[in-house]
């Protein structure tokens, strides 16, 4: 597990970190409270993928799941499952969804999805995402 404390504005560091470890085809599940800045990471790395597309980057609340075009990986999708329960996942088709090629960012999933998708043949990654209430930072937590 890797460990970054950075501010909203250093958060290229960590997307540069990202791009030269995930591949086409991961899925990379985004924990944090409400407001910790899970949808910032998506527009910082989709920023740093393509700068034209990242103002386009918000939270697919209520879509569920957007896609940004990317050189690298054919498309980066984001989807935000807040809410939703594993039967919900399944009846919206998500893990069909995760299939398609491209990587694919997570906001909400927790371990249980994380465990179905490894024992599915996913590569995962997990970013959890802390708060600092004494400083304008974010503690990232990154694992493989």
């Amino acid at each position: 597990m890797s460990e970054y404390i950075l501010s909203e504005s250093a958060l290229t560091e960590l997307c540069h970190t990202l791009k030269n470890t995930i591949r086409k085809g991961y899925v990379v599940l985004l924990r944090g409270d409400l407001g910790s800045g899970k949808t910032t990471l998506v527009r910082s790395f989709v920023a740093f993928e393509s700068k034209e597309q990242a103002n386009e980057v918000t939270s697919p609340t209520f879509s569920l799941a957007q896609a940004y075009k990317s050189q690298d990986y054919g498309a980066i999708y984001h989807y935000d499952i807040y809410r939703k329960d594993m039967q919900d996942m399944l009846e919206l088709g998500l893990l069909e969804m995760l299939e398609q090629d491209g990587l694919h960012f997570v906001e909400w999933g927790d371990e249980a999805l994380e465990n179905i998708l490894r024992q599915n043949g996913f590569n995962v990654m997990s970013i959890t995402i802390n708060t600092n209430a004494m400083l304008d930072h974010r503690i990232y937590k990154v694992a493989l």
